[in-house]
């Protein structure tokens, strides 16, 4: 009975997989070409890339509102403060700034080599 549970969730999962990487079930590419993406796309951020120290940190993710209190000011870059969680110790893991609808989160972008 379990096997059958478990072929039919298979089976619905499947099927309601449109790009399922079945012949005959992808989009097309030529309507995945001009179809927008289903997801979010940072190709316009808001947030321009921040410098602090050695390390660039690039937007994210959409503008989120933190309490002031969980806040704590870690740096400056150009004319914003940069801030981190006060629960996030050097090196953090993840960077704000100020901006339009509230903090932009930064995410660390590797250094190339060199």
């Amino acid at each position: 009975m379990r096997r059958i549970g478990a072929l039919a969730l298979l089976g619905l999962a499947a099927a309601g997989c449109k790009d399922s990487g079945l012949p005959g079930r992808n989009t097309p590419v030529a309507e995945a070409e001009r179809t927008a993406a289903s997801y979010i796309v940072y190709e316009n951020a808001a947030a321009p890339a921040v410098t602090l120290g050695d390390q660039r940190w690039m937007a994210a993710g959409p503008p989120i509102r933190i309490p002031a209190r969980m806040l704590v000011a870690v740096g400056r870059d150009a004319s914003r403060d940069v801030y981190a969680l006060a629960s996030d110790p050097e090196p953090y893991t993840r960077l704000y700034v100020e901006g339009a609808g509230g903090l932009t989160p930064l995410a660390r972008v590797p250094n190339p080599a060199r």
